[in-house]
């Protein structure tokens, strides 16, 4: 119990340090609220590990290499992650915040590459527009990659699902330029752009059909549909527009 409260203490204590100190760069965002459980090195081997339920995500891991894209580590700090300790920062971070720690993550852990100046991550949305496009790479993502948690997506099922739900604003064939579209800024995700089908697997397809996107009009599926439908729209999503192999469903 004691461990427990010292992470505790100790996190909180980063949050305030947060607070204190105006537009922190993405290092020091890391270092006050995510090292307490990640380590400083992003490996999860932290102090504050031994009293978790669950153990930190090892960032510098081969499964999250594979995993974990920008839009899922935005994913995970804005909404938390339910079942573990990883909490909702959307009410300490601001977007831009977010945006830097993902970038920073993403880069110097998951992919083990230098980090930018705090000037340049700056820039970096977070919710996948055309910045994040232009700054983002296909280095280490695994377009192999399956479902998350062992699911099985149904292609033709998710078709239904959406041309129901997301061609009003992402189009029928999946460029982004649906009927709902000329209304919405920023735009809706252009699925069949390079940008678009050299970075998105069926991992960050699913995170953000569950999550949506902050700042945007792309709601959080997870309330109203269930992980069976959610991994049925990003595998229809995947094969019909990432890979360009459009399911029987497509041509209603």
């Amino acid at each position: 119990m004691r461990r427990v409260m010292a992470a505790g203490l100790v996190a909180l204590l980063g949050v305030l340090c947060g607070w204190v100190h105006a537009a922190p760069d993405a290092a020091t965002l890391y270092h006050n609220y995510c090292s307490v459980c990640h380590g400083d090195k992003g490996d999860g081997k932290s102090r504050a590990a031994g009293a978790l339920s669950t153990m930190p995500r090892d960032f510098t891991s081969a499964d999250s290499r594979r995993e974990l894209s920008r839009e899922r580590i935005v994913a995970a700090v804005t909404h938390g992650r339910p079942g573990t300790a990883m909490v909702s920062y959307r009410s300490q971070l601001s977007d831009n915040d977010i945006a830097q720690l993902a970038e920073y993550v993403h880069t110097r852990f998951v992919q083990g590459q230098p980090v930018a100046a705090a000037s340049q991550l700056s820039g970096t949305r977070a919710h996948g527009g055309r910045e994040a496009d232009a700054a983002s790479t296909s280095a280490g993502i695994d377009l192999a990659a399956g479902l998350p948690n062992g699911l099985k997506g149904d292609a033709r099922r998710g078709g239904a699902f959406y041309l129901a739900n997301c061609a009003t604003c992402h189009g029928a064939r999946g460029d982004g330029a649906g009927p709902r579209a000329y209304f919405i800024n920023p735009k809706p995700r252009n699925f069949i752009e390079d940008a678009s089908r050299t970075r998105l697997n069926r991992v960050a397809l699913y995170a953000a059909v569950s999550a949506g996107k902050l700042g945007t009009e792309m709601p959080a599926w997870r309330t109203v549909a269930t992980p069976q439908q959610i991994a049925d729209v990003s595998e229809y999503v995947f094969q019909a527009f990432i890979q360009g192999k459009a399911p029987q469903a497509a041509a209603r």
